[in-house]
């Protein structure tokens, strides 16, 4: 009898794991993949779906374009084939790090020029008419590094963006917020960090009209660097703000309003999980609370 369980729990083990084989661990089967780009190095930096299926791209290309490096942005259709390309910049460096279509039609760009603007490197802001057309641009910086990682239209129609500053501020970066008209022209900009370095690097309009962000800070925290979100009112000034992390090194990359009100945020991990670098999910409560959290790195599933 022993013996018939022994292999009982066998069989079982062994179904168990072709079971998980082929549904946690799983991987999802690729519709199609598309490639874009030239003889020289060219970036993809964020994407959304578009009104009518397709897609919009921003980026950078080396491959095409004026200068050391434009920002790219790309049209295509539901099956990513490409529908336009247009290149922004001069003979300097430029990059794209975030592109939402806007209620026009029109698609709003922000990343980072080091030819126009004040000195060093500036936030810029691009708006384009529904086939990629300049309808006008923004530059926002001072004498130092600034740039612009993330642009989100909000419910006035205007824009917000969150990046970094080394021109304002308190540390050596600070996290930027900058409230724009439907023009681009400032509304107000607040900045957050202390004495270290601390950057912005996902921004989204909360149901209730302030922001949320995430980011990372070495100001406050446990680590090296540690995940920061910031919850702020209608004007940028704080609510809350959370840290997530360990001892070593942990940054939030994205972060979305939950329909729960609370918050989901990814990014990536060295003080959890089971690699260098782990990807980090974080899901919190409305206050910034930590509900769960998961790590994943290849087929890790359990870890964290």
């Amino acid at each position: 009898m022993k013996f018939h369980l022994t292999l009982f729990r066998a069989i079982a083990l062994c179904v168990l794991t072709i079971f998980l084989s082929n549904t946690v661990f799983a991987q999802p089967d690729a519709l199609w993949t598309k490639t874009f780009g030239g003889s020289d190095s060219d970036y993809g930096h964020s994407v959304q779906q578009t009104s009518d299926g397709g897609y919009i791209i921003t980026g950078s290309t080396k491959s095409y374009g004026a200068g050391g490096s434009d920002v790219w942005l790309i049209k295509t259709d539901a099956s990513g084939d490409t529908i336009w390309t247009k290149t922004f910049g001069g003979s300097d460096s430029y990059v794209g790090y975030s592109v939402q279509q806007t209620s026009d039609g029109g698609y709003i760009i922000t990343g980072v020029t080091y030819s126009y603007g004040a000195s060093g490197s500036d936030v810029w802001l691009i708006k384009t008419d529904a086939l990629g057309d300049i309808l006008w641009t923004e530059t926002f910086g001072g004498n130092n590094f600034d740039r612009g990682s993330s642009v989100q239209q909000t419910s006035d129609n205007g824009y917000i963006i969150t990046g970094y500053t080394y021109s304002y501020g308190t540390g050596s970066y600070d996290v930027w917020l900058i409230k724009t008209d439907a023009s681009g022209d400032t509304i107000w900009t607040k900045t957050f960090g202390g004495s270290d370095s601390d950057n912005g690097h996902s921004v989204q309009q909360t149901s209730d009209g302030g922001y949320i962000i995430t980011g990372s800070t070495q100001s406050y925290g446990a680590g090296s660097d540690d995940v920061w979100l910031i919850k702020t009112g209608t004007s940028g000034d704080t609510i809350w703000t959370k840290t997530f992390g360990g001892s070593d090194s942990d940054n939030g990359h994205s972060v979305q309003q939950t329909s729960d009100g609370g918050y989901i945020i990814t990014g990536s991990t060295k003080s959890y999980g089971a690699g260098s670098y782990d990807v980090w999910l974080i899901k919190t409560d409305a206050s910034g609370d930590t509900i769960w959290t998961k790590t994943q790195v290849g087929f890790n599933f359990w870890a964290g």
